[in-house]
């Protein structure tokens, strides 16, 4: 007894095309020089788009972000913003190692150019 399974002899499926010299697409791709640059093309523009709205995005929302802060925030006027003694502290440092490297390009005593008679 031999069961015959109809669907298994068919040549012809229902997804593919029977006509003859079809090639899908995606087999021109590396093997058709028009295929390939209109698929760069076409990745080109969707980035390029893609970027475009990132940026424009950004940009609004910066400028959004920046126009509702409004004004600063008043502050009380009566606070130091420095030390005057740890700026003298600094200055008077300055000072010393300024001094000290005059002193050291003085008194060089290294040894003397060869070249000079």
């Amino acid at each position: 007894m031999k069961i015959s399974l109809p669907f298994l002899h068919k040549k012809n499926t229902t997804g593919s095309r029977s006509e003859p010299g079809y090639v899908r697409y995606i087999n021109l791709v590396g093997n058709d020089a028009f295929a390939d640059w209109s698929l760069i093309l076409l990745t080109t523009c969707i980035l390029s788009i893609i970027l475009i709205c990132i940026g424009s995005y950004v940009y609004v929302d910066t400028k959004i972000v920046l126009n509702s802060q409004g004004t600063a925030p008043a502050s009380d006027m009566s606070t130091v913003h420095f030390d005057q003694k740890k700026l003298e502290q600094v200055i008077s440092a300055f000072d010393a190692r300024a001094g000290e490297r005059v002193l050291l390009g003085k008194g060089y005593t290294g040894p003397s150019d060869p070249s000079l008679p």
